[in-house]
């Protein structure tokens, strides 16, 4: 796999396979946790190192995007600021680049209760999305639209997301990640584009293929 200079997605898939040789210092934890699973998963799943992109929907029918190579899925627990939660996730590999969308319930009961805002999770979700790859957790979000469908695929309206793009540092110079982030059907969502060397186009091209699917 590489020594220890090896890219941030190496180091994750490293996470996810239990030969990290950084310890506590690899920096991917939390939400890399199931992020790693995942990889690790597209890894056996054989990806072609092409962009082959084809549609894909959410399993529970919340989204439609188009993925670069076989999909691989699945469900892992995470942990934001104390409270544990479910994240769906579903994603392809090309080369070690990662494209990845993730479902997770917004707070409610006693989570809410305890401070934890559906504001407050997303906020939680990009900032460790950042911490990953040795951005500034204060990188400023901008606005990016996305449509609305229905189940025929005709546009009914459009939702803000929020919009990062980063650059890694230190050890984790050579990563890129572009992100969105929102509140959709009662969940929190996010969908990332993450790898060292990271093709600006493709990367665009995923985002922008996301629909959100109304009920």
């Amino acid at each position: 796999m590489g020594d220890i200079a090896a890219s941030g997605a190496d180091c994750l898939l490293r996470c996810g396979l239990g030969r990290c040789k950084r310890g506590s210092d690899c920096g991917f934890k939390q939400l890399a946790s199931a992020g790693a699973a995942l990889l690790t998963a597209l890894v056996l799943n054989g990806c072609t190192p092409d962009y082959d992109w084809r549609d894909i929907r959410a399993p529970g029918g919340e989204y439609w995007v188009q993925l670069p190579a076989r999909p691989a899925l699945m469900t892992r627990p995470i942990h934001l600021q104390g409270f544990e939660v479910d994240m769906t996730m579903q994603g392809a590999r090309v080369k070690e680049n990662a494209f990845t969308v993730a479902l997770a319930q917004l707070p409610s009961g006693p989570a809410e209760a305890a401070g934890l805002s559906p504001e407050g999770m997303l906020a939680a979700m990009r900032e460790q999305m950042l911490r990953n790859i040795g951005a500034a957790p204060s990188t400023p979000a901008e606005t990016a639209v996305v449509d609305i469908v229905d189940l025929e695929g005709r546009r009914v309206g459009k939702m803000q997301l929020q919009a990062i793009g980063a650059s890694g540092t230190g050890r984790h110079a050579d990563m890129q990640m572009r992100a969105r982030f929102g509140q959709w059907r009662g969940q929190a969502l996010q969908i990332v584009a993450v790898g060292p060397a990271l093709d600006a186009e493709q990367a665009e091209h995923f985002l922008d293929s996301l629909r959100l699917v109304q009920q």
